[in-house]
């Protein structure tokens, strides 16, 4: 039941499934900052690579970011092992597709319209976690773009 495949509910956007970290910020960023770098990652997230997000946020030593970071993918296995394993998803094909292929489509082609819906519910349900973490990060960088221009005047 777990095979190579199983990585489709791992790495949605990448590590940490920082799609939902990256559609939260297009969502809701308010900050200059943010809402320049969730433009800039929206492309690359819906391939699964997420360096401008990981370096740009920063995750990295963040501890406002690092618990969805870890709780979001965590989440996502227990959800996609607990899907499998009562048969609500059928087991994979066994078609391995490259780690580029966007959510969803992978679903699709690896475990059928079933597997792309769960993966569809997981990118929900990251945005979901990711959002208030984001908002409170936001929120420090809007503090930090209003006192830097405050200091220009």
């Amino acid at each position: 039941m777990i095979t190579d495949q199983f990585t489709l509910f791992l790495k949605m956007g990448g590590a940490g499934l920082t799609i939902g970290l990256v559609i939260s910020m297009f969502i809701f960023a308010k900050s200059k900052q943010m809402k320049q770098l969730g433009k800039l990652a929206i492309g690359p997230a819906f391939f699964n690579i997420n360096e401008p997000i990981i370096f740009g946020t920063p995750i990295i030593f963040n501890p406002i970011m690092l618990i969805p970071f870890i709780i979001v993918p965590t989440l996502s296995v227990i959800i996609g092992y607990f899907a499998i394993s009562t048969g609500i998803v059928p087991p994979f094909t066994g078609v391995t597709v490259p780690w580029t292929m966007p959510p969803v489509l992978s679903g699709l082609i690896t475990g059928g319209w079933r597997l792309a819906l769960l993966q569809l519910a997981i990118v929900v349900m990251s945005v979901v976690i990711y959002a208030p973490f984001f908002k409170m990060q936001d929120k420090l960088i809007c503090e930090q773009e209003k006192e830097a221009e405050l200091n220009e005047d």
